[in-house]
């Protein structure tokens, strides 16, 4: 009995030395793969610590490679682009200024002597912008003409400029205030200051060609006349 017992320990301890080497040298094959089975069993039967034999299995299978973590693309900050800055082209003038006049056309005239675009020049004029509708406007035509005749033997003109429409009542109105400076319809300066809806509007260029006043105050525009007159010609040297 005893024998029986010691073969069976002994047939026991060669089948445990076989799996452990089997497992060590060949652990990824079949046999390998049986010999944890059966070691499982084995460790099942006889109450060996089962943890003892997982871990040495673990640790003689080859290590498997970790798994490659794909990196991550890597964004290109966006590059600031500088616009290519082109010239700038000189502005355009608002106005021609070879025919700074407007209005003189024949079809356009009044009363007064016809003026041309060359009869101006070398001279102060000041311009009168009236309308027909406007009574301010209207009453200040005597006074319009007195500044006329009181300096027209000077280097100096005045125009009177209506605004809407050329019409026999139109006519009529400047005959009764018995203006004598030539007055045409929507004549004046080509770029000028705006009416804004309301009249009278007065505006006064030097020998130069340059603006010197615009306002409602024929008063001030006749100071602004009076100051330029005496330096009619030295404005002309000095820009040449």
């Amino acid at each position: 009995m005893k024998k029986a017992f010691l073969v069976i320990v002994v047939l026991v301890g060669l089948e445990v030395v076989a799996e452990f080497f089997i497992a060590k040298f060949w652990p990824d094959t079949k046999v390998g793969e049986y010999a944890v089975i059966q070691r499982d069993t084995t460790v099942e039967w006889y109450h060996v610590a089962k943890d003892f034999w997982v871990e040495q299995w673990h640790r003689f299978r080859p290590e498997e490679p970790e798994p490659q973590v794909a990196a991550a693309p890597k964004v290109e900050e966006p590059v600031e682009r500088k616009e290519e800055t082109k010239s700038a082209e000189p502005p355009k003038p608002a106005v021609d200024l070879s025919k700074p006049w407007k209005g003189l056309e024949p079809e356009n005239w009044y009363c007064g002597k016809k003026l041309t675009e060359k009869s101006l020049e070398g001279k102060i004029v000041m311009v009168y912008v009236f309308s027909e509708s406007s009574e301010d406007s209207v009453a200040l035509l005597p006074r319009i003409e007195n500044v006329w005749s009181a300096y027209k033997s000077k280097p100096f003109v005045v125009i009177g400029s209506h605004r809407g429409g050329k019409s026999a009542k139109v006519a009529n109105l400047i005959r009764k205030s018995k203006v004598t400076f030539p007055v045409y319809e929507d004549a004046g300066r080509t770029k000028e200051p705006g009416a804004g809806g309301r009249y009278p509007i007065v505006y006064v260029v030097d020998d130069s060609g340059k603006m010197i006043y615009r306002g409602r105050s024929d008063l001030d525009a006749t100071e602004a006349v009076v100051t330029a007159i005496p330096d009619v010609g030295k404005r002309r040297k000095g820009a040449r």
